[in-house]
């Protein structure tokens, strides 16, 4: 039992999390924990500043939850974010980024149930 590969989820990026983890479930477990903690409260704060219309601010909060992904395997979500962050930059409009936000969200929401379960599947790994 020791020497059991620790696995993830196929819709995960297991590639980078075992170069994270290694076998180290309970160092998994911890993160994917404070993930499930504090994503939403980041989430809200993007979708806040979205809503205030504050393409600077919107961008700060984008750049701050983007590598917060990547500690749950959710490496696409990375990219997609450093995408918007970009074209924050880029562009300064908040109509130009709509789509590419309401597509992260839908995302998010789409990991957010595949993640908890990783946290049980791990904490039922023994």
């Amino acid at each position: 039992m020791e020497n059991e590969v620790l696995t993830f989820d196929k819709n995960l990026d297991a590639e980078f999390l075992f170069e994270l983890y290694g076998n180290d479930k309970e160092h998994a477990k911890m993160v994917f924990e404070e993930f499930l903690n504090s994503a939403p409260g980041m989430m809200d704060e993007i979708e806040e500043s979205f809503r205030k219309n504050v393409v600077e601010d919107f961008r700060k909060h984008v750049h701050k939850m983007k590598p917060v992904f990547s500690f749950v395997g959710l490496t696409h979500l990375t990219k997609h974010a450093e995408t918007l962050e970009h074209k924050c930059r880029n562009s300064g409009r908040m109509e130009d980024l709509s789509d590419l936000y309401n597509d992260l969200k839908i995302q998010y929401q789409k990991y957010l149930p595949i993640v908890r379960d990783e946290v049980i599947r791990l904490e039922n790994q023994k």
